[in-house]
């Protein structure tokens, strides 16, 4: 599964009628926020990802399970 994000099992089952959207661009997930929170209606990088975290950047880094 390569167009997959992890969600808790509380925003899983709420993503979709809260009005929030995901979507995958170049391996890493973007969100958009429902009207009535982003009125401009931008797409952002999910932050807290591990693709988006520098240390996942660097083929040096360790795991974050040993740090």
């Amino acid at each position: 599964m390569g167009n997959g994000t992890l969600l808790c099992w509380y925003h899983h089952h709420t993503i979709d009628s809260a009005g929030w959207k995901i979507r995958m661009v170049n391996g890493r997930p973007q969100v958009r926020g429902p009207l009535l929170w982003d009125p401009t209606q931008t797409w952002r990088p999910a932050r807290t990802h591990r693709a988006n975290t520098p240390s996942a950047n660097s083929p040096s880094a360790d795991p974050p399970w040993r740090t």
